[in-house]
């Protein structure tokens, strides 16, 4: 039986775009040669319900993010999927970094008033990025962003927290959520729902029955994160899962 938590709040999935990749870069050592280029979503989350509106992320549009990567594909703006749930930029008040990496982080210049808490390790490494991953990282949008470095977990609203979860970056973060249905936990992670569900002979054992993500810079810290989501969390939201309903609790 799921504890009742004291807060209800929703999670609302925000989609503004597509991102050209390989199932593979998702599923470690699985599942290359799958093409999720129509499918794979470059989106970010508004939490409903506590007294601050809140963002986990927010995307990117094309033209940026093809800078970094390949074959980005718009579906809407940042303001147009802002204003599905009645509001524009300068409603923000808080945007949590899961990481800062080009797809998540490139629509935040455009809330002026949001404080961006950001895990301490990530904001140093994005400032000074490893050449081994350096590419998903630049200076040029965390300019003039308001930023709110914190430490391991930490509660950001009531009902909302900050959980670390390195791996995937030094200092990636989740975010756990109170809703009517349980605690949510969106992954930070880059991940899909496979992540979690479709594990393959014969490393179901050896792995928790759970795909290893597919981009870390630190793999055992990342499986070790994958682990933590899957203790605490009701419900898993994959970072850049296909089949996330539009509202969550």
């Amino acid at each position: 039986m799921k504890k009742r938590l004291q807060h209800e709040h929703k999670i609302h999935k925000l989609q503004v775009g597509t991102l050209g990749i390989d199932k593979g870069f998702m599923t470690y050592f699985h599942d290359y040669g799958t093409d999720l280029s129509n499918d794979f979503p470059i989106q970010f989350f508004y939490i409903e319900g506590p007294d601050e509106n809140i963002l986990v992320d927010t995307g990117g549009p094309a033209e940026e993010n093809n800078k970094f990567w390949f074959g980005a594909k718009d579906i809407q703006s940042f303001e147009d999927a802002l204003a599905k749930v009645n509001l524009k930029p300068e409603d923000i008040d808080i945007i949590i970094c899961t990481h800062a990496m080009f797809d998540h982080m490139l629509n935040a210049q455009k809330c002026p008033n949001a404080r961006v808490y950001i895990q301490e390790e990530e904001l140093r490494f994005a400032y000074s990025p490893n050449p081994i991953i350096a590419g998903t990282y630049s200076k040029s949008y965390l300019r003039d962003l308001k930023f709110i470095p914190i430490c391991g977990d930490q509660e950001i609203a009531p009902g909302v927290k900050a959980i670390s979860l390195p791996g995937h970056s030094p200092g990636t973060q989740g975010v756990a959520v109170e809703t009517k249905d349980g605690l949510a936990v969106i992954t930070g992670f880059c991940c899909i729902e496979e992540n979690f569900t479709e594990c393959p002979e014969p490393f179901k054992d050896m792995w928790n029955n759970m795909i290893p993500i597919g981009i870390h810079t630190d793999p055992v810290l990342a499986l070790e994160s994958m682990n933590r989501v899957k203790g605490l969390a009701d419900i898993i939201v994959p970072q850049h899962g296909m089949k996330i309903p539009e509202v969550i609790g």
